[in-house]
């Protein structure tokens, strides 16, 4: 399991397997009822969105209609399995929109930074807006929140069973993203990204809160999308005000160069959970 692939120079994505195997956890098996799978998926989405990764899989279960309480070991092998599902359904979409994105980008002088942050935040804008109610930024954010953002260069590749999903799509536009900051000092520019795609995220969040909030009166996604566009912008444009002695030690020492950020895409900066689940 991994929000994923790795980038070995620039972005590592950490992963750990599900203890039943890589893909154990995420196809229901022949004859299996799909529709009792994906009650458990949108049931899943719905309450780590709205109450957190601490629900019980028995809420789960229950929110799902569903009365066996072993749904979830069985459809998806584990609760970790369960997770990383719900997480691939989305990401799999992203991915392919994100990289026919990335193709279209001018070379390298040509090509500007918001070029690049449209190539990262419309995909997920497109996934939002594919569910009514969407949940999954919140659930993107609630998966990143517990995680810092590590930056090393001695931090070697994790071992990752996945197919291409967004964790290798997106190592390749952040990696885009930190050369075009190129006249930044190299640890900045990679903070700089970090923090910017967090930005992003926690941004989508909110909006998926204050439409849920305000029914049918809520602003609407695309100019608010447009609205984080421009000050994400901003954010890996601005000038740099870091000295560059300052700079040098801007982050712990132990923790400066290029390193990944352990991540989840869509999730970004994900790791998967390691504390023991309830329920």
């Amino acid at each position: 399991m991994g929000i994923c692939s790795i980038l070995s120079v620039v972005f590592n994505y950490v992963t750990v397997p599900s203890p039943t195997g890589p893909r154990a956890s995420r196809n229901a098996g022949p004859g299996r009822p799909v529709e009792g799978r994906l009650r458990l998926l949108a049931a899943a989405e719905q309450l780590f969105a709205t109450r957190g990764l601490g629900v019980s899989n028995r809420e789960i279960v229950a929110a799902a209609g569903q009365h066996n309480q072993s749904a979830i070991t069985y459809h998806f092998a584990s609760r970790a399995g369960l997770i990383d599902a719900v997480c691939e359904r989305h990401e799999t979409p992203i991915a392919q929109h994100r990289r026919h994105l990335i193709a279209r980008l001018p070379g390298p002088d040509d090509r500007t930074t918001r070029q690049l942050v449209e190539a990262h935040i419309q995909p997920l804008e497109a996934e939002m807006l594919r569910y009514a109610p969407s949940h999954w930024a919140r659930v993107s954010e609630t998966l990143l929140a517990d995680q810092s953002l590590p930056f090393g260069h001695d931090t070697a590749p994790a071992a990752d069973s996945r197919s291409e999903r967004e964790d290798t799509v997106l190592s390749e536009l952040l990696e885009l993203m930190v050369a075009h900051l190129s006249p930044l000092p190299e640890p900045e520019a990679v903070g700089r990204v970090a923090l910017t795609v967090r930005f992003l995220n926690s941004g989508l969040a909110r909006w998926e809160r204050d439409s849920q909030a305000a029914g049918h009166d809520e602003t609407p996604l695309a100019p608010f999308t447009l609205i984080l566009t421009d000050l994400a912008v901003a954010m890996l444009d601005a000038p740099s005000s870091v000295s560059p002695q300052i700079d040098a030690h801007l982050w712990h020492p132990h923790l400066a160069g290029r390193q990944a950020l352990s991540a989840r895409p869509g999730l970004f900066l994900h790791k998967p959970l390691r504390r023991r689940s309830p329920g």
